[in-house]
């Protein structure tokens, strides 16, 4: 069954809370336009502009109603934008709201002229005093004319420097065991542990350090997982990958990783789906743009352009890292190692501004040619800057994934009121974590001109994966 949410990032909230929250105590209204982002299970509507009432187009008398000619300018606003018309207004409580019958009049009203104007649905919004949001999104009933229906979001999320989501306790119910979570509860709350077992979380990525993220997570009290991973687990993970064994040889990681989720978590109530596909193929890319957090544990340039896409189009935030080990020219002596994380996405530095990949790189892997051993060999004449590393070893991989677990935390927690920590980088050698939080986007950066637009950029990242391809044909043959 599909499922609802709405999307915003920090701006819009911040503007739409200040018009909407009035010092006089008397709620307000006023339109916005959105774009949306389809998943596979989830429909978001990303709200990206707002349209603001001029004199005379409501009337304020604690409650609040709006005059024809707003609605209608609304309406072309919209039209003229190619998306769609989203109705909000405030209630004098706090938490996620429901609906008086004066609100289901209203939008019951608007429902058909809006879908017939933008071919969008609207949607509906309600803010409360405490910035909180609640959302519903009317769908034509096919089977009678001019009807539409209500369907409830499950939830409303707001990407800024932090992350924050309201939750409908109907459709998305905390879930926790106290006892199994004491200690982890007594560290921030019960409240906050309700909402961290709420969040929808993708790993892209099953291999070092993909599958400690996995196990921290479950054992913290996660409970909805999308695994990411079109590999299989072969004797060479198991000197640094958790929850993999001799027995699991020859499976896919992601269902080796979904059986070590089932047996660590806490949680009482566990989803997890896994995704036997590249990222960078149209089955991975769609599943991923269903949650909420995604963690990016992948080391080649396609799948990390094809994650940054996604922290900026359609305002998920991704946390990525990676780690470069150096070794002297015998591998006989280790001569130093660094890792860093760092969360991408909504005013913070992209993955390629920051240096983590190159275009010229994300091409080349594309069109399958890091993939092809006559052109990376050394007399093909063609210099690469890109050079696949394989060095590693599980204590590096730990200390990293724990890094992205807490990127994480303070992205949703903020404790003492942080939630951007910066890029982390951790020196091995001198036993040393560097913290940068200066760095930006340069002024041409392309992924800041797609910010929020959702399914509508115009641009297509996914395509067709030789690896991943032939792995799966690999295994069906041998299965």
């Amino acid at each position: 069954m599909k499922t609802y949410s709405i999307n915003m990032n920090g701006d819009v909230h911040d503007e739409l809370i200040k018009h909407l929250i009035r010092n006089d105590h008397q709620e307000d209204l006023c339109f916005a336009t959105y774009t949306t982002s389809t998943g596979v299970d989830r429909l978001t509507g990303i709200i990206t502009g707002i349209i603001l009432p001029e004199e005379g187009d409501r009337n304020v008398h604690r409650n609040v109603g709006f005059m024809p000619k707003y609605f209608e300018r609304a309406i072309r606003i919209a039209r003229s934008k190619k998306q769609g018309l989203v109705f909000l207004h405030s209630h004098l409580t706090s938490g996620w709201q429901n609906m008086s019958k004066d609100d289901v009049i209203a939008e019951t009203r608007m429902a058909p002229t809006a879908f017939a104007a933008t071919s969008f649905p609207l949607i509906g919004m309600t803010a409360g005093i405490d910035g909180a949001w609640s959302a519903r999104i009317w769908l034509k009933n096919l089977n009678v004319k001019r009807s539409y229906e209500k369907y409830w979001c499950e939830s409303v999320r707001v990407i800024g420097k932090k992350l924050s989501v309201t939750f409908n306790d109907d459709l998305l119910a905390p879930t926790f065991d106290i006892e199994q979570q004491l200690r982890t509860i007594s560290a921030w709350g019960r409240t906050t542990q309700e909402d961290l077992s709420r969040l929808k979380i993708g790993i892209v990525g099953l291999g070092s350090v993909g599958s400690i993220v996995a196990e921290i997570l479950s054992r913290t009290g996660f409970s909805y997982f999308k695994l990411i991973d079109f590999d299989i687990v072969e004797l060479k993970n198991l000197d640094r990958c958790s929850g993999m064994f001799k027995s699991d040889v020859g499976k896919s990681k992601v269902l080796t990783i979904k059986e070590s989720i089932l047996r660590s978590a806490t949680s009482p109530n566990i989803t997890v789906k896994e995704i036997p596909f590249s990222i960078c193929e149209v089955e991975g890319y769609l599943e991923a743009l269903d949650c909420d957090i995604i963690f990016s544990c992948v080391d080649r340039p396609w799948p990390r352009q094809v994650l940054n896409f996604i922290a900026y189009a359609h305002l998920i935030p991704v946390i990525d890292g990676g780690i470069l080990v150096r070794i002297n020219s015998d591998n006989s002596r280790l001569i130093g190692a660094d890792w860093k994380a760092q969360t991408v996405g909504f005013k913070r530095a992209c993955l390629e501004c920051t240096g983590q990949y190159k275009t010229e790189n994300a091409i080349l892997e594309k069109n399958g040619f890091l993939d092809d051993p006559s052109y990376m060999s050394a007399d093909s004449g063609i210099e690469l800057a890109f050079k696949e590393s394989h060095e590693n070893v599980f204590p590096f991989s730990m200390n990293l994934a724990s890094l992205e677990v807490l990127q994480l935390l303070n992205l949703f927690i903020a404790p003492s009121g942080i939630a951007d920590v910066g890029q982390q980088m951790f020196h091995f050698t001198l036993g040393r974590m560097d913290q940068d939080k200066t760095k930006v986007c340069c002024e041409e950066c392309y992924f800041k001109t797609i910010t929020g637009m959702g399914d509508y950029t115009g641009v297509q990242v996914h395509g067709i994966h030789v690896l991943s391809e032939s792995i799966r044909r690999a295994t069906q043959i041998n299965s």
